[in-house]
């Protein structure tokens, strides 16, 4: 058997940052194992070394994945509604945010907020999740509509911080009355009501 092409390493590479997000997402970095990841991307495990110096160094790249996916997806809610700035695009962002989805689809800042808690401020896992975060950030702002007529920095930063705080809820209590209850309040406010 023949050495792989560049392009097919590229992709190789490519299948295992796509098995290890969904897998980090659903189930934290430290629950998964190389081998997990490796069978989940179709591979054996002995090829897991010629792509990554180590496990880390993957969390580092899926953690950007998942949130230059989720980012990317931000942005095309938001792109979808023809009104610019409109408050409709930060309902929609917030309805979209709060609705369920699977594990793997969960959003990265509530699904690996505890990894990156437990690594160091200079590690590249949580580098990559600070600058991940405040891209999320960044993106729901920009969806806010303008001063004068809008929200002001800091209730966005407010209402951002509700939104995270609602879904993180959600997802580790289930969707009681009081959870939905929490939600409502905060489309309420998002809308402007």
């Amino acid at each position: 058997m023949g050495r792989s092409t560049r392009a097919q390493a590229d992709q190789n590479r490519a299948l295992i940052v796509d098995a290890a997000t969904g897998l980090f997402r659903e189930k934290g970095i430290d629950a998964v194992s190389i081998v997990e990841i490796m069978e989940a991307a179709g591979m054996t495990q002995g090829g897991f070394y010629k792509h990554f110096t180590s496990k880390e160094a993957l969390a580092a790249e899926a953690c950007a994945e998942a949130f230059n996916r989720s980012t990317t997806t931000w942005k095309d809610l938001i792109n979808a509604v023809p009104e610019p700035g409109g408050t409709n695009r930060l309902l929609q962002l917030a309805t979209y945010y709060l609705s369920e989805k699977t594990p793997e689809k969960t959003c990265p800042m509530i699904a690996l907020g505890q990894d990156a808690a437990a690594h160091s401020a200079d590690k590249p896992f949580s580098q990559v999740y600070r600058h991940g975060a405040q891209q999320m950030f960044e993106t729901f702002v920009k969806a806010a509509p303008p001063e004068p007529n809008g929200p002001q920095r800091e209730e966005l930063m407010l209402l951002f911080a509700s939104m995270v705080g609602a879904n993180l809820l959600k997802r580790a209590v289930g969707n009681e009355p009081w959870i939905q209850e929490m939600q409502l309040a905060l489309m309420k406010k998002i809308s402007g009501e």
